[in-house]
């Protein structure tokens, strides 16, 4: 057992897939790198400085050349260490955003359940906690998938199947599907496509997550009554997918950390408090892994338009 342990340790590339890093971004194997050339130099300076007493400029030239490697090893060292540590912080706030989206939920069908068990509720009353529990129950599911999800698109074992797809049928099944969210909500939903859109190249399952997630942002950061309008055209090779709102929108000083895991605006959790920060940073992930691209145009207090394109099937 001992052996094989040892073994498992000299293994550096075993080590760096665990991290999850660049061969020269691996601490192990970047020292181990640094250790060979350490050796290279000791022997390279000593046959120059016994044959070449008379070049002096030659083991000068040497030695800048092997301080300039050292130092670009260095950095990848540096570059390794600075993910390790931005890795471990993602983790705690992981934790703490995970325990807290859970505790409330939990929460929730923890009181309903003490009150379905004591029988003190009328008919009507015990509907409702039924029907909260399904919504808490639905809440935690979603949470639960944005976080395998995230783990997978980290560690680089996102499976994503492109195959030839209606981009617009798609889009129409991911409307209906959102329909009675946006009622509830007193929000109507449109699409405007022309007819002869082509098919797109991507994965089905993982880009209606991705309309999904951009089609129920729209619906919850619109206040009141509202209009939410699916723009798809075709241009260059690619099919462009637009959600336009009417909603809060997003603060200009923080539209630039709008992918980024668990982050959420300002006003988006004044409006909002249920969420987990998770959505955008999956929806762009898809899209690019898809060869397009995704972006937006936001105003605040004016409304938010989501564009992300995908290439055309041929």
């Amino acid at each position: 057992m001992e052996v094989k342990s040892i073994l498992a340790k000299l293994n550096l590339f075993q080590e760096c897939r665990e991290y999850n890093l660049s061969i020269w971004q691996c601490p192990s194997f970047v020292f181990f790198i640094l250790g060979i050339v350490n050796i290279i130099v000791m022997i390279g300076t000593y046959f120059i400085a016994s044959n070449y007493t008379d070049q002096p400029e030659l083991a000068a030239l040497v030695v800048i050349g092997v301080s300039i490697f050292i130092f670009i090893i260095s950095q990848s060292v540096t570059d390794g260490f600075d993910k390790l540590a931005q890795a471990n912080k993602m983790k705690t706030e992981f934790v703490s955003i995970a325990s807290h989206q859970l505790r409330t939920p939990l929460a929730g069908m923890r009181w309903s359940l003490n009150l379905l068990k004591e029988g003190k509720c009328s008919p009507a009353d015990s509907a409702t906690f039924i029907d909260l529990l399904k919504e808490n129950t639905d809440r935690m599911i979603k949470l639960v998938n944005d976080l395998l999800n995230v783990s997978r698109i980290e560690m680089g074992k996102n499976t994503f199947i492109p195959q030839q797809t209606n981009i617009y049928v798609l889009a129409q099944k991911v409307i209906n599907g959102s329909s009675l969210f946006a009622q509830s909500n007193s929000i109507s939903l449109k699409i405007d496509a022309p007819e002869t859109l082509p098919n797109v190249r991507t994965d089905p399952d993982k880009i209606s997550l991705v309309m999904q997630n951009l089609i129920e942002n729209a619906i919850k950061y619109t206040r009141g009554q509202g209009e939410i309008i699916t723009t798809l055209q075709a241009s260059d090779g690619f099919v462009q997918i637009a959600i336009k709102d009417s909603g809060v929108g997003i603060p200009k000083a923080q539209q630039r950390h709008i992918f980024q895991k668990f982050f959420r605006s300002d006003n988006a959790m004044k409006n909002q408090t249920v969420g987990t920060g998770l959505g955008l940073f999956i929806a762009k992930a898809i899209v690019e892994q898809s060869g397009g691209k995704i972006w937006f145009v936001s105003e605040e207090g004016r409304g938010t338009t989501f564009f992300f394109t995908l290439p055309v099937y041929k």
